[in-house]
């Protein structure tokens, strides 16, 4: 049986998690045995049952930090392919096995077309037998990485089909959340970070005006935690702001927005998130960073800021200006229930027939 390994930075939920968790179920119907390495935050394994119950053949689930140990194992086990996303101790690793004369087959998976995480990969560029993009960035590829083959696979997956929020279940979802019957409701779902800037959704909200209501749901990373409580005290929006924390079910979350904000400083293909919204007939007003601006087309369902870098905050006067155009369309009722309409048929279509799983086994077919 071969052996497939598949080196990973973390398993707590996440977008790049749910690509990792496609890819193992994508090989469930094959006779490969399934290793999956991780090198951060040892006690969330939140993942961990999903990956074995989309796939049977997942053997073990290791928490591998570091080069010494990772290089250990990977000597040991020889797997007949390594799929790699971000690994910092297996990077380092694998240079060392191959001067040792151990060289496996290696696919990264390349989420982002920023420099900055691009040049993660120099020190294995040299030993890469196919790269997997996850939206098409092949020509910063061949310039920073070099001449590999590339696999385009955007990370979009088969999903049941969703019914878009009806303005009586929106009601509903905002009683059962404590908010405001009046004035739009607007605000994020998902992991909340310093990356994901819930702090530009606040300044967003605070620009809009209108009698807005502001929405927070998601796991908080404890420093931006902090920093949001300390923004929220000190807003006009303070007793119109709900922060709900993780929750089991998101649907209520989501059924409660007029509109949902991503503030992102970076992002890879399209969010998971983005899509969850759209299929759920909310509009959505996100940057032009990773894949968005490749895919959304803007006043269609959703709304772009540009956003040319990948380091730093929305600056105030773009959030400004998506705050002018947005507060009027949100005012007008019959307007942005085409909104909505076109949100719900734009997030259905974007998975309805793509087939990932399948483009993932042809990229790695040479090694099965």
């Amino acid at each position: 049986m071969k052996h497939v390994v598949f080196a990973h930075r973390k398993l707590s939920f996440g977008g790049g998690e749910r690509v990792l968790i496609e890819q193992v179920a994508a090989l469930a119907g094959l006779p490969v045995k399934v290793s999956v390495i991780f090198r951060k935050e040892p006690g969330k394994r939140d993942i961990e049952a999903e990956l074995r119950q989309r796939n049977p053949n997942v053997a073990e689930v290791l928490h591998l930090p570091g080069a010494l140990e990772a290089g250990r194992w990977l000597w040991r086990t020889r797997p007949h392919l390594l799929v790699l996303c971000n690994h910092k101790g297996v990077q380092r690793a694998l240079p060392w096995l191959a001067r040792f004369g151990l060289r496996l087959p290696l696919v990264p998976v390349l989420h982002e077309h920023y420099e900055r995480h691009l040049r993660k990969y120099r020190g294995v560029r040299n030993l890469v037998n196919r790269w997997i993009c996850t939206y098409d960035f092949t020509a910063a590829v061949r310039e920073r990485l070099g001449p590999a083959p590339c696999s385009i696979i955007h990370p979009l997956y088969p999903r049941p089909e969703a019914a878009a929020v009806a303005p009586a279940d929106r009601l509903a979802a905002r009683r059962q959340l404590g908010l405001s019957g009046t004035g739009p409701v607007v605000g994020y779902v998902g992991q909340i970070d310093g990356r994901k800037d819930p702090l530009s959704v606040l300044r967003f909200a605070e620009a809009l005006g209108g009698g807005a209501s502001l929405l927070f749901a998601g796991r908080e990373e404890p420093g931006t935690a902090a920093a949001l409580q300390a923004a929220v005290e000190a807003s006009p929006l303070r007793e119109r702001t709900r922060r709900l924390g993780p929750l089991a079910d998101l649907d209520p979350a989501f059924a409660a927005l007029d509109l949902y904000v991503m503030t992102s400083r970076n992002e890879g293909f399209f969010p998971l998130a983005l899509i969850e919204a759209l299929e759920r007939g909310v509009p959505v007003l996100a940057p032009t960073v990773g894949g968005i601006g490749s895919v959304m087309k803007d006043g269609e369902g959703g709304f772009l800021i540009p956003k040319p870098d990948d380091r730093r905050a929305i600056p105030q006067d773009l959030l400004e200006a998506a705050a002018r155009r947005l507060a009027p369309l949100l005012a007008d009722g019959a307007a942005w229930e085409a909104q909505r309409a076109k949100a719900h048929a734009f997030g259905t279509a974007l998975t309805r027939d793509y087939d990932a799983a399948a483009a993932f086994r042809d990229a790695v077919a040479a090694w099965l």
